[in-house]
Order: structure tokens, then sequence, then C-alpha cells
């Protein structure tokens, strides 16, 4: 079979050849061409040490130069070349403490994580299958390289990877790489919080996110994190949903039956999560445990909690809810009157008043916390009734306050 390879890794490759070296597309690359998907980057290994590569190409920058990797630089894409490489004892079960090259690609592909991840792939030579990628692959397998104990031990964050490729393939993960994860899965303690929450990022956001399931009854949801460890079995009844690239939406799905929103921020907190993931989740699944908006002033409400773009994010959180099958009209009517609303301008934040804190200082209301009081008050009434936000009214109202 012919992998369309993009020219720039054609020209790679054939400059090692002619340099009296050997390279190969490998990994998921060469995975993701053999399921006719696009890959997103092309890895490539070779038996050329990284001062090798350094020679042979002009532009390069050290990306990995202790475990051989070199970027090379083509028309403003980054190629990452790896040399052929054996890895020594993992102690910290993450990362190899030593590192020898090798000459030989069978030994460089045996160190890799799963059979569908260990082939590689040259014009000269074709398809590099030494552990039955292929059909794995035709299978819907997912299987560790060799002994899946030592794969994990090597590397623990693979266990979540194997979960992960589920998630996004479909696959299942063969029986005695399963039962390597159920019996390894306390090692995955040892693995950073960020590395995790990526891997769960892309689980969530997978055409069979289902699969998430896995990471429960394989045992590894005790070792992620100790808020984590606390989520009921049925919070894992997740199925796909597509909300673009929006994170937030994703860990909100995930989260919304959870019982104790507050947890939701610890959660996203131990797991390194950047701030605007982990307050827009809390915010929505906050909003998602409240009765539906039944008026206009229900939805200006809304807003006020959670602002115009997390309630958009709102309704189609709503919109792809299976247990909402029976009420998308009525989740209909309250978009088009969100809409409608927005339209009219009304307001729902002090910023979207008529009136500022100098006018009030004007009518002799004093600088300081009343001046913010008198503010949320007039909010509130212009929120029941957005004919109020007209600055004589307002006035008037702030004078009655006073």
């Amino acid at each position: 079979m012919i992998i369309d390879l993009p020219k720039n890794v054609e020209n790679i490759i054939e400059r090692l050849k002619e340099h009296g070296f050997e390279g190969f597309a490998v990994g998921g690359c060469v995975r993701d061409s053999l399921l006719k998907k696009t890959p997103t980057d092309w890895d490539i290994t070779t038996d050329a040490l990284p001062e090798d590569m350094k020679k042979i190409f002009k532009k390069t920058f050290d990306t990995g130069i202790a475990h051989g990797t070199v970027t090379v630089l083509m028309d403003g894409v980054g190629y990452e070349l790896t040399t052929y490489r054996i890895d020594g004892n993992y102690s910290d079960g993450r990362h190899p403490d030593s590192v020898s090259f090798s000459k030989n690609l069978s030994e460089d592909l045996c160190r890799r994580d799963f059979t569908i991840n260990a082939m590689a792939y040259s014009h000269n030579k074709g398809i590099v299958d030494l552990f039955d990628g292929r059909k794995d692959l035709q299978n819907g397998i997912i299987r560790a390289v060799g002994d899946a104990k030592k794969r994990f031990d090597e590397d623990a964050l693979r266990m979540l990877r194997a979960v992960r490729f589920a998630a996004q393939l479909g696959f299942k993960i063969d029986d005695d790489t399963f039962e390597a994860i159920r019996e390894r899965a306390k090692l995955l303690s040892k693995v950073s919080k960020e590395r995790i929450f990526v891997e769960l990022n892309k689980s969530l956001c997978g055409d069979f996110a289902q699969n998430i399931k896995m990471v429960y009854t394989s045992g590894l949801y005790r070792y992620i994190g100790k808020e984590f460890s606390k989520l009921d079995e049925n919070i894992y009844d997740f199925y796909p949903r597509k909300f673009h690239n929006k994170k937030h939406m994703y860990w909100a799905a995930f989260l919304e039956n959870i019982e104790n929103v507050e947890a939701v921020k610890k959660i996203l907190f131990e797991l390194k999560s950047d701030n605007a993931t982990k307050n827009n989740t809390y915010l929505l699944v906050k909003e998602l445990k409240n009765p539906l908006p039944s008026s206009d002033e229900d939805i200006r409400w809304s807003l006020h909690r959670i602002g115009a773009d997390l309630f958009c994010d709102y309704i189609e959180i709503l919109k792809t809810d299976k247990k909402n099958k029976d009420i998308l009209d009525k989740i209909d009517t309250i978009e088009n009157r969100y809409s409608l609303i927005m339209k009219e301008n009304h307001a729902y934040e002090i910023s979207m008043l008529d009136i500022t804190g100098k006018d009030l200082m004007d009518i002799g209301i004093s600088k300081g916390p009343k001046i913010g009081e008198v503010l949320e008050f007039l909010l509130k009434k212009v929120i029941e009734n957005p004919l109020n936000n007209e600055k004589s009214s307002l006035l008037r109202l702030a004078k009655e306050f006073k």
C-alpha cells in the first residue's frame, strides 16, 4: 500500500537517504493515513544522529536533543525527526532515565505504546509493521506492544491514552491490555495533572466519547485526583457531543449531574485546568441546575449570572442533551426570546444601565458603597422591566431608594 506523504516529508526522507541514512514516517501519522484520516502532524524516525540531522538540513532547532529529537523547518512547518532509540529504565513512571541510540528500526518500534502506533512507512520500504498493527487497526483493537504491564510501567500515561484512543476511534481495548491497566492503574498517580487533563479533554471531545466510561471501569478514576475520585459512576454515562473546541462545554456536559456544584472548581483546579475552563464550566453546571427560563425576565437573570457567550453555550448543551428530546420546542422558544432580548438591547449588567455613578452623586448619593447598592437595585428593576432603563426613570427610582 502506498501512503500519500506530504512533499516536505518525502523530501526529508530522500535527503536522509542521499546522505546514507534511512528515514520513515512513524506513529500516529501512519495510523491516521491507514484510517483515511488527515494526520495533524508528521513524525519521522531515522538512524541519523541529531548531529547528522543538523548537518543535512539548513534550518533546525533542538526540541528534545537528549532523546534524539530535532525539528526540521521546511516552508514554515516543523517536522520532528528522532533517532532510533532504546529507552533505559523508567524510575519515575513517565520518562526514561537514559536513552541509547540505535541503528535498528525494530528496536525503536518495540518501545512504542500500542501496535496501531508502532508502524513506520517510506516509499522505498513500504509499511513496516512488526506487531500486527494493521490487523488491529482493521479489527478496531487497541493492544499494547509486547508486554502491556511493562509498557505501562515505563509510562503510566499510556493507560489513559488507551482510553483516549478508544474515545476517539471507537476501538475496543484488548482484554490483556485492559487487565494490565486495571493492575497498574495506581501508577497514574505519578503522572502530572496537566498531562492527565489533556488526555481527558481529548476523550470528552471524541467521536466515541461514551468510552470515557473506561476511566471508571478500569479503576483509573481513583488516581486522577482526590475530588475526581469521588465522582459517582452515573457521571460516566456520557455520550458524544460536538461543541467545537470549547473545553468548558464538554466538561459542563460531563459534570452536569454532579451533586455538589462546588466540587466542579475543585476537580478542575486539581487537574491544573486553565482558569477560563474552570470558571466557565462551574458557571454552566450551576446554571444547568436551575429550572429552564420560563419568561423573558428569567432569561435576563440568566444572562446576568453567566453572560451572553455562556448563555449561547448553555442553550447548545440543553439542545444536545438526550433527556431534553421532548422539550426541544421549548428550548427553541427560549433561544428565540434570547435573540429578541439581545436585539432590543435589554440590560442585564450594570454597565448597560442608562445611568452612571456620577449621575447618582449629582442627585446627592454619597460616593462609596452606597453607589454600588443603588446601581444593583436599579439593575434589578431593569431586569424585571426593561422599560425602566431610561435615565429619568432610573433617577426617579434612585431617589425612592434613598
